[in-house]
């Protein structure tokens, strides 16, 4: 009798468990639709946009440690860039997100880790004060990051 309690009880926690899995297997975070993607990503890139052309105008202003905050927003939204290009996520009619992204996919994660490193760097430039080395790092930064990443795997302009 002792041990059908045992076996019981095995067999309830076992099921407990088993419930326990299924439920945290099944709270995933939602995959984004296509449409979903795109507009994520195209407010994301906007807010980069943003940030890019803030840090060229306080940089000709001589404002070098102003652009500290636009720096730090590179480096924080780069995290994002991978997540907001689920496979497949293209649309030729509002996206310019070319397919050769997923055909090579460590070449374009790596233009998103680089622009987190290469943001970090500008962040610590642009706290030295040092206007001549923060410009040519931003520079670099723009040519060879966001530049880069969109020559290879962005399309041309949509014409509406």
């Amino acid at each position: 009798m002792l041990e059908s309690r045992q076996v019981r009880r095995q067999a309830v926690v076992g099921g407990l468990l088993l419930v326990a899995m299924v439920g945290c297997a099944s709270m995933e975070a939602p995959k984004m639709t296509a449409t979903e993607a795109i507009d994520a990503r195209q407010k994301l890139m906007k807010e980069q946009g943003a940030a890019m052309k803030s840090i060229q105008d306080k940089l000709k202003a001589g404002q070098v440690q102003a652009i500290v905050p636009d720096a730090e927003k590179l480096a924080q939204t780069s995290k994002e860039i991978p997540k907001m290009f689920p496979e497949g996520s293209v649309n030729p009619a509002t996206s310019r997100a070319k397919p050769e992204i997923w055909q090579d996919w460590p070449k374009f994660e790596g233009y998103a880790k680089s622009l987190d490193t290469k943001a970090t760097q500008l962040v610590a430039l642009a706290k030295e004060g040092n206007a001549q080395v923060t410009a040519t790092a931003a520079t670099d930064l723009g040519k060879t990051t966001c530049g880069a990443c969109h020559n290879a795997f962005r399309g041309p302009e949509i014409k509406k």
